[in-house]
């Protein structure tokens, strides 16, 4: 019985915990581009990207965001990666990710910011080097 109601606590912290979800910005030949923001009020904020490759060869990426604040663009983000088949790259455990110059906490946290993927290429390639 006692073990039982540590493990629903345990549960319920756990459930309580859970990390922001990604957002999708594009899928093009298979590979999807998804996004979130990691905020700490003690940092700046950083930009996660999730990029994963469903399609059967490695493919090489463009990427070219544009983060607006209160429907002005504030910054352009750019970035080129190659993503072999069947990979996801999360974040900054293996991935990419931004950490906006312009963008304060509490900006990047309102419903006023927006993420906009405005340049999606994916070419296949042989490998990845």
């Amino acid at each position: 019985m006692k073990h039982g109601i540590l493990l629903l606590l345990a549960l319920a912290t756990a459930a309580g915990c859970k990390a922001p979800q990604f957002i999708q910005a594009g899928e093009k030949d298979g590979v999807s581009v998804d996004y979130r923001w990691n905020i700490n009020a003690a940092k700046p904020p950083e930009l996660l990207l999730k990029i994963a490759n469903k399609s059967g060869s490695a493919q090489h990426l463009h990427l070219e965001l544009d983060l607006s604040y209160q429907a002005f663009t504030v910054e352009q983000l750019t970035a080129d990666t190659c993503i072999p088949a069947g990979r996801t790259f999360n974040g900054k455990l293996n991935g990419i990710y931004f950490i906006p110059k312009r963008l304060t906490p509490e900006q990047a946290a309102s419903p006023d910011t927006k993420v906009d993927l405005t340049e999606f290429t994916a070419t296949p390639v042989e490998s990845c080097p």
